[in-house]
């Protein structure tokens, strides 16, 4: 398999843990062994599921779908998400008013109208057991048709009654995020710290029929590092023979033992197995230390489960990017693929032939794809990033939210509905009937689907005698703009074939190649040459495509017996030119949340040969866009606008708006180049408005008293001691969250989003408050855990309110802090030479002065690559951990100035 048994780092440091152990409750243990049996359904599949899906399933207009469950018992599919009503697309087309989670019928796709369920809070996850006798839902409500159930709930799969005999969850304290069922077990995972009155931190077992809390299951999480330090289960998945819990985790550690983003948990033993993986304590660093891993499924076999991330930014192996691991294995546990996306991964579904994945990205690695993976680790090939996936010619094929990968190797298969999605694809289910996907976008597959889509297994039709296909380009391909390709296939009759003919449309202004090869106009067929053969015969088209085109190749067999193709063999490719390259397109600001209606949209475009123009969208939450008028339709309408400087290859531009309403608004912005053509991907960037929102404060009362805004002295403190800040944080409404910033500019040492201190520790923002505090008001403290060494500390702290407003930088509460031993100065070292050293032999030396008041008693030397962001280590590696080089020779050793080397 791809990158099979390679080592993808060296550890750099070793974490001291602190564990605190806060108290004992008591509580009813409950026995819950698993099924011995594969109670948990596999799909079952010996194809890939159509690439268009079903018309008929309920539409949703707005919101986003977070997790859908099916129960083949019932032929019945439940979704969860942030809609407020669905509306059937057969029978009698009524809306029907249902918030947060709906249920409707697998086969007819008519809308459960007797499924009624109110919640006061929104629906995060929704599982049910594998007999189909038992449904549960997981979010942040703390009401079920006005019975007290928080965060958790048994509910009546016909009516969605809330369960009367499971009714011990009351007192979950924070969102529960993911779900797991046995017959008997819920596994429960979330943002929680205590459920059923038991302090149980994220993690959690209950009996299925009770809610009884499992005594006996104690694998709490630790070391929050998710973004702004977020301790959280993303995704919990059983083996279907339930013996081990797969948990997806932005924390450090399970049941006190590191396993950053993954852990498996026996649930026979209920014990934390000895799996780990190594690759994101080795390679945390190079993403800013915060952990953005997000779905993740297990294979029907059970030998293999894949994880996919959230997006910091396209940087392989850990950001952007799907994982395989075996089931298998001790510490060290090597991927058995790792397979670069380019942008976010938030849904994972594995069949028999395929490892789905829905998302945000635009790109999957084709399977000529160099190894370990395209491109260079710290370029981004992401959408709005230079040439994005362009610059990577046929390293990678077009994927648009969704795709397929090959179970042996990561790279894409040939399978390409396409989306039209904004966030992507949060929730997929592979079931034996097919598979659900579901995100915001309203069409895939080119049909009008509506947030969720089932590409049906029983809608394949039954092979035919006469077929055509399209074998290579392979489907996304991106050929070179104005260079010669052939397009290639196979037909079959069982009499023989008369002819192959070819479409090659523009899909974006529907109009097809003419014969002469360059124009563009009305229908228009090309004759492939046959091949040798008389029933099944190969057939090809040379093809010269100038400029950059969306491309939609169809071929059709017509049979020496009269009898054709009943459906046309259809690949969708593009052709990209680097000789006039399209323009790329971002989006600066403004950022957070905008008081006024008004506001400008600024950011910047370039192009190898100029920037002409700008067009510009925008549409509210309700799918609905900004006309010229002022007002909003569902009518998609574009506002032309200029760079600041017409011609230039990297321009600003800005652009002044004045929305109808507030609320939720996606803005979008497309350069356009000096040759007409537009970038292909575009802009967008998510707009709140909301004109009495007010960003919360703080303030400094200790080591010193200051409010914001302020300039600060240093101030001077001895090293030796721990240090303790505190202040006050204050909303007009509601706080969040109260976070700070801590680091040594001096030793590289920084304060992590999880509370560790070091200097290999990536620096975050580390939350000294309660997650979720709902309070107008806040008094924060904090006290390092560590004494103060000599150097010079950073200090901020910020606040963030329930509107997702934080103090803005120029009010945040900031100190510089000088530790030093009184009456003895820092020293000073230089470099004896700066600037740009050309070298041809690798052995350099470094030579300077240095200098101090009582005596330089050593120098160390940091070494640091540019290219890969890495740093030399004692034994002449390089890593992503910090390090300095101590072996500096002193011509003067404890002088008060002396040359170094």
């Amino acid at each position: 398999m791809k990158k099979m048994g390679l080592r993808w780092g060296s550890m750099t440091s070793t974490l001291a843990v602190l564990a605190l152990v806060a108290g004992t409750v008591s509580a009813v243990t409950v026995a819950t062994a698993p099924e011995a049996a594969a109670a948990q359904p596999v799909p079952g599949h010996s194809s890939l599921v159509p690439q268009v899906p079903r018309k008929n399933t309920p539409r949703i207009s707005s919101g986003e779908i977070w997790d859908i469950e099916v129960v083949p018992q019932l032929n019945r599919v439940f979704i969860a998400g942030t809609f407020t009503s669905l509306a059937n697309t057969t029978g009698t087309t009524t809306t029907v008013n249902q918030r947060y989670l709906a249920s409707y019928n697998l086969s007819t796709g008519l809308i459960d109208t007797a499924f009624r369920p109110t919640f006061n809070g929104g629906v995060s996850a929704v599982e049910a057991s594998p007999d189909g006798t038992k449904l549960f839902v997981g979010g942040t409500f703390s009401t079920v048709n006005g019975v007290a159930r928080q965060k958790v709930a048994s509910l009546n799969l016909t009516t969605g009654a809330p369960v009367t005999t499971f009714a011990f969850t009351r007192s979950t304290n924070n969102q529960v995020t993911a779900l797991a069922a046995t017959n008997t077990t819920l596994y429960v995972g979330g943002k929680f710290t205590r459920i059923n009155g038991v302090l149980r931190t994220g993690l959690a077992a209950v009996n299925a029929s009770t809610g009884a809390i499992d005594t006996g299951f104690t694998n709490n999480l630790s070391g929050g590092i998710g973004v702004n330090g977020a301790l959280t289960v993303q995704q919990l998945k059983l083996t279907h023979d339930e013996t081990k819990l797969l948990v997806v985790h932005t924390g450090r550690q399970i049941a006190g033992q590191d396993r950053l983003g993954v852990g498996l948990i026996n649930t026979q033993t209920k014990q934390l197995l000895p799996w780990r993986t190594r690759l994101w304590d080795e390679n945390l660093a190079i993403v800013g230390g915060v952990q953005r891993i997000y779905a993740g499924d297990i294979a029907p076999d059970d030998s293999y489960f894949v994880v996919g991330s959230g997006s910091g930014g396209d940087r392989p192996p850990i950001s952007d990017t799907a994982i395989a691991y075996p089931i298998e294995g001790g510490d060290f546990v090597e991927p058995l693929w790792i397979s670069r996306m380019f942008d976010s991964v938030y849904s994972i579904a594995i069949t028999e032939k395929a490892v789905y994945v829905g998302g945000h990205f635009s790109w999957n690695e084709s399977p000529t794809a160099d190894q370990p993976w395209p491109g260079l680790d710290n370029v981004g090939y992401g959408t709005g990033q230079g040439l994005s996936g362009y610059g990577l010619g046929d390293q990678v094929v077009r994927r648009d939210h969704i795709g397929a990968l090959n179970p042996v190797d990561g790279t894409a298969l040939e399978w390409n509905p396409g989306s039209n999605s904004f966030e992507g694809n949060k929730a997929m289910e592979a079931t034996a009937r097919g598979l659900f996907v579901g995100g915001d976008g309203m069409f895939q597959g080119g049909v009008r689907t509506g947030r969720v889509a089932f590409y049906d297994l029983n809608s394949v039709p039954a092979p035919s005698t006469t077929d055509t296909t399209i074998d290579t380009p392979i489907e996304g391909r991106v050929v070179t703009g104005g260079a010669e390709f052939t397009i290639q296939g196979t037909a079959k009759n069982p009499q023989g074939i008369r002819r192959v003919q070819v479409e090659i449309q523009d899909r974006d202004s529907k109009q097809y190649l003419q014969d002469d090869g360059v124009s563009w106009g009305r229908a228009n067929n090309f004759y492939a040459t046959l091949g040798a053969g008389t029933t099944n015969r190969s057939w090809s088209l040379p093809v010269t495509i100038a400029g950059n085109r969306n491309l939609q190749i169809m071929a059709k067999t017509y049979g020496t017996n009269g009898v054709n193709d009943a459906t046309k063999a259809i690949k969708k490719i593009e052709s990209f030119s680097l000789d006039d390259a399209t323009p790329t397109t971002s989006i600066n600001g403004p950022s957070g949340i905008q008081t006024s209606t008004t506001f400008t949209m600024t950011g910047t475009a370039s192009d190898d040969h100029g920037v002409n123009a700008l067009t510009y969208w925008f549409r509210d939450e309700n799918q609905q866009y900004l006309q010229n008028d002022g007002t909003v339709a569902p009518i998609h309408n574009t506002f032309r606008g200029t760079p600041d400087v017409i011609g230039a290859t990297s321009a600003t531009w800005s652009y002044e708006v004045t929305l109808p309403h507030e609320g939720i608004w996606r803005g979008s912005a497309t350069a356009i180049d000096d040759a007409g053509q537009a970038d292909l991907r575009s802009a967008t960037r998510d707009f709140t408005i909301n004109s009495n929102a007010v960003a919360p404060t703080v303030t400094i009362t200790q080591p010193v008293a200051m409010t914001p805004p302020f300039t600060v002295p240093t101030l001077v403190v001895a090293p030796g001691a721990p240090i303790t800040f505190s202040g006050t944080a204050t909303d007009d409404e509601s706080l969040r969250t109260v976070e700070i910033t801590l680091r040594n500019s001096t030793t590289r040492e920084n304060l992590g989003a999880d509370g560790t201190w070091g200097a290999g520790v990536a620096s975050g923002s580390y939350r000294v408050s309660p997650a979720g505090l709902s309070a107008p008001s806040y008094n924060w403290s904090y006290t390092t855990p560590f004494n103060l060494t000599p150097g010079s500390y950073s200090f901020t702290v910020r606040a963030t309110d329930n509107d997702d407003l934080s103090t803005s930088s120029s009010n945040q509460g900031r100190l510089t802090i000088s530790a030093q031993v009184p009456g003895d100065s820092p020293p000073d070292g230089l470099l004896g030479t700066t600037g740009t050293l050309a070298v041809t032999d690798p052995a350099i030396t470094l030579a300077g002065t240095a200098t101090d008041d009582k005596g330089v008693a050593g120098l160390k030397v940091t070494v640091f690559d540019n290219d890969t962001g890495r740093y030399m280590q004692d034994n002449g590696t390089m890593t992503s951990g910090y390090n300095t080089l101590d072996n500096a020779t002193l011509t003067v050793p404890n002088g008060t100035s002396t040359a170094w080397s």
